[in-house]
């Protein structure tokens, strides 16, 4: 139950805080662990960053997700810990600040899918990882980019789905049981 008065509801902020921290870094170091759901994992971790946009604002949330981030370098890794902090991390908080911002649906897409993809383009660049791909394969460049690039727009769709199915379960649900008296 979430206090009334200034320094209860700080403790509670850092009890929630720590919790949420928590149980994000579990799920990402189970992405690392485990041999199979590693997406499904992070897609967990990423509804706790969810979850504190819902309960601790943006600002929390934002710390939250960094501080999950820097967990993840110790351990799984720097790869899962790179994959929360560009990916997993921050598609919660842009995706509810747009859906919260008035702007109509296509160009909520817009905005979220055109700074994603950019996103996945650079870590794909970066990495070297479509240059790998076409002398592995023996394909194209456009086909391998146009496959990419499709999949991508196709679960950032999904994620938003359920991003925002979680979001009418959470306060149809979880937050009235988080505020009982």
């Amino acid at each position: 139950m979430p206090p009334d008065n200034k320094s209860s509801r700080s403790s509670y902020t850092i009890a929630l805080s720590g919790i949420l921290m928590a149980l994000g870094w579990i799920f990402v170091i189970l992405s690392g662990v485990l041999p199979t759901g590693r997406l499904f994992l992070l897609f967990l971790a990423s509804l706790i960053v969810a979850t504190a946009y819902f309960e601790l604002r943006i600002s929390g949330a934002v710390l939250l997700a960094l501080g999950i981030s820097v967990l993840s370098l110790m351990y799984p890794g720097v790869i899962h810990a790179l994959a929360f902090a560009i990916f997993a991390g921050p598609l919660p908080l842009i995706i509810l600040r747009l859906y919260r911002s008035g702007l109509s649906k296509f160009l909520q897409y817009l905005i979220s899918h055109s700074l994603m993809s950019l996103i996945l383009i650079a870590v794909i660049r970066i990495v070297g990882l479509d240059s790998f791909i076409v002398n592995r394969l023996n394909l194209e460049t456009w086909l391998i980019w146009l496959i990419i690039f499709v999949a991508f727009q196709i679960v950032l769709l999904a994620y938003r789905y359920a991003l925002l199915n979680y979001e009418a379960f959470y306060f149809d649900r979880i937050k009235p049981w988080l505020h009982r008296k």
